[in-house]
Order: structure tokens, then sequence, then C-alpha cells
């Protein structure tokens, strides 16, 4: 019996695979030193910003004539995994010694539809940083009297904001660029839509991304999520200026991008690329994947499955090892569910195009984000069996969703596998799932 070892945050696991499987890769990320010195790059960034295409400089932000500019420096929230603290505090002392005044600056979190930041939650997101005074608002997307609207995409998204953006001359967008599910990655203008949008924009931004035959964009650079938010975001007519980092698989940063919000970001996502995209000759039989280094919480954990799903062919088994560190987090845990394997039953019977209108039927109470992910979980669910060993979580997580089979005891999870899997089935393992995504190769008959 060959068992392998895979780390899941400080831990680390030890899996018996069952006799006649084969792994036929371990899949890692290319490792990428981390910065030496965060806060002198990111000087060097902002000084030396990418420009609008077509240009190959752009006006470093020093000398945008920053004294008189209402600037608002957008942040995404604590669910999110940038390293903000390590490098607010160099970003905002760069303004201030460029002319930028405290009583012309807010900073604004980024929530959607997430819950407000705590003051705590605050701190510990932009560190240990003297604001100067300068203040903080949580982005209320419910709150009609905070919204400004700006008009109707060409897509059919109808565009409302915070109304701080409206009033700013300067908006600083500050976040990473890294692998995303729905728009295929982070950053840009994505702190705008739908980070500080109405709950109508936010929802008919996430439906971009909603087809029965595309739910999953990780590792796309133009979706039409991404296309869309940023037509929205240029809707405002404001300078926007991005500041984005990348990471490396333990969450250090190892650059920056800053400048246009569209140039800065394309360039941000092909160095990110270069490192999380993989090549592999999948499809498997059967994908292992941790959820390294997106071990925050469910919501991030499970990113590790979505991001891999490519390389298991339909009908075979996902198995996923998740840290899961703040428990369940921000999820909701529908009143009922379908046991997995009725679920699945149903979800095959009624097929792919009519995913979105049962989860519309089955769960009427749902919320903006509720009612995507949904789908986006019943899409995953409908195409692979999912095992999830996930010992932070409520032991009935999995029986309350519906969209995977939990397990208590990583034995019994591959005794479940062993029954559900081929008995020569081929594996490929991901140490590093939540930093990972594959690039499959073509399929020759």
């Amino acid at each position: 019996m060959t068992t392998i070892k895979i780390p899941l945050g400080a831990e680390e696991l030890s899996l018996p695979l069952p006799d006649g499987w084969t792994v036929v890769g371990t899949v890692r990320p290319v490792s990428h030193p981390k910065l030496a010195h965060v806060g002198g790059r990111l000087v060097d960034a902002l000084d030396h910003p990418i420009g609008s295409s077509g240009s190959t400089t752009a006006v470093p932000l020093r000398d945008r004539d920053l004294r008189h500019k209402r600037i608002v420096l957008c942040v995404d929230d604590i669910s999110r995994p940038t390293p903000t603290r390590v490098f607010f505090g160099a970003l905002l002392d760069y303004l201030l010694a460029h002319g930028a005044t405290p009583a012309n600056m807010s900073i604004l979190f980024g929530l959607g539809v997430h819950r407000d930041m705590t003051p705590e939650e605050a701190r510990h997101k932009l560190g240990a940083v003297d604001l100067r005074g300068i203040p903080w608002h949580n982005h209320a997307f419910h709150d009609e009297s905070q919204l400004a609207h700006l008009g109707t995409t060409s897509r059919g998204t109808h565009v409302s904001v915070n109304h701080r953006l409206v009033a700013a001359d300067l908006i600083i967008t500050v976040g990473a660029i890294e692998p995303h599910l729905l728009l295929g990655f982070g950053g840009g203008c994505k702190m705008i839509i739908p980070g500080l949008a109405s709950a109508q924009t936010i929802a008919e931004n996430h439906m971009q991304g909603v087809s029965p035959d595309k739910y999953n964009y990780v590792g796309t650079s133009e979706s039409p999520m991404r296309l869309d938010l940023e037509e929205g975001a240029k809707m405002l007519g404001k300078e926007i200026f991005i500041v984005n980092a990348v990471m490396n698989e333990e969450m250090e940063i190892c650059q920056f991008y800053a400048g246009d919000p569209i140039r800065a970001h394309r360039e941000g996502i092909e160095f990110s690329r270069s490192l999380c995209e993989r090549p592999v000759a999948g499809p498997v039989d059967v994908v292992i994947t941790a959820s390294n280094p997106m071990n925050a919480d469910l919501r991030q954990a499970m990113k590790c499955v979505g991001n891999t799903q490519e390389s298991v062919r339909p009908g075979g088994l996902i198995i996923g090892l998740l840290e899961c560190r703040h428990g369940i987090g921000d999820v909701t845990v529908p009143p009922k569910s379908l046991p997995n394997g009725l679920l699945r039953f149903v979800l095959k019977t009624i097929g792919r195009k009519h995913v979105l209108g049962f989860i519309d039927t089955f769960r009427k109470d749902a919320g903006i984000e509720e009612r995507f992910l949904s789908h986006f979980s019943a899409q995953l669910a409908l195409r692979n069996q999912i095992f999830v060993y996930a010992p932070t979580l409520p032991a009935d997580t999995g029986r309350k969703l519906g969209i995977f089979v939990q397990f208590a005891a990583l034995e019994k999870m591959m005794a479940a596998a062993r029954r559900s899997a081929p008995r020569e089935a081929r594996v490929l393992v991901y140490p590093y799932g939540g930093a990972t995504y594959p690039k499959v190769a073509p399929q020759t008959s």
C-alpha cells in the first residue's frame, strides 16, 4: 500500500492509497522567493507604474498633484487573502510624503455583500498603522442613500456604486491578483465591482458568469464577469490606480503591479499565471487536493476543489483536504438540503441547463452570493463526486450543504474512495490546490 504525505496548515497528513491506485503526478505551483524589501519594491512600483494600452509608461503616483485631490483608498475585507497589513503603511507614507492630505483622504472596505468589518478586523487588515485621522468606512451595499447610479453596461448590468467613489478625484484600489473561480483572477477593478457596488449590480454582474456550459473561469484573463465589471468601473470617469500584490504559495508577496487598472492588471495576471498554471496530461480518475494556502475558512478552502476540477474526468472523484482555520466563515448554511447522493441524482436527471432554475426553486430565500455560489457548487457536484476531510468544520456541514460528503477520519474517507473510484485509478495530487490550477493537455482520439 502506498502512503502519500500532504501538508495541511501546520500538520502533515498521511493518506494510505488503495492498492491499484497510481499517482501519475504531484502538481505544485512554481516556487518564487518573497520580496526582501516590500516597502522599497512598493515605492518602485508606484514610481514606475504600468500605463494604459499603447503607452509604455504612466505618470508616477507622486506626480499626480496629490495635494489637491480627494483620494479614496479601496481595500478588500478580512475574508480576502491580500496581506494588506504588510504594505499599507508604506503606501500611506508614500501618499502623505508626496502631498496627499489626511483631510482629503478616506479608506473604503470593499465588502460586496459581506458583513461589516469590526474595528479589530480593520486594524488587523491594515496593520499597525497610524492613519493620521484618515477615516475608514464599511461599504453598505443595501443603503440606497450611500449609492450613486451610473448607467447600464452593454451586458445589461445596472451600475450603482458607493457615493464616495463619485466624489473622489483619485481612486486607489488595493488588492491581490490570484486565481479566482468566477473571474479567472482577482484584483484590478474587482474592488469597485462587486466590492463597492449595490446589491443589484453585484447580482447582475455575478450572473455574467452563469451558463449551463461554463461556470468555472479559473485561469481566464477576460471572463464575461471581468469585462462587465471593468466596463462598469469606467462609467465613473475617474482616475483609477491599482496597487495589486501577487503572492507565492506561502502567501508571501513576491511582486507588485501598479498603475492602469486594465493593463497593469493583465501584466499581473501573466506573472500570477506563470506561478499557478501547471501543465497536466489528465484528466485522471481521482484528484487529491489540499486547500493550502487558502486555509482561512470554508469559502476560501473550497477553492482547491474548483481550481483543480478540470484535471479529473467527469464522474471522477475529488478528495478535498481542507484546513478552515476559522471554521465555516460567512458561508450560509441552508435550513434544508438534499442528501449528497439524492442531490447528485436530481442534478443528473434535470441536466446542466436547468441547475439554476432548480436552485431558484429550492433556495427561494437565497441572497445574492448564495444564489451564485449555490449554482457553482451544484455544478461542481453534478460533474464530480466530492469527498471532504475538514476536521475544524462542524461534523454535519457536509450533510447540511449537500454538495460534498464529509468524513471525520481519513481512514474512512479512503475506504469510501476505494469503493467509489476504479480499482486501478490514476491519481493527481495537489499539495497547494488553493494556489494551483491545471492546464490540461488536449486529448487525442
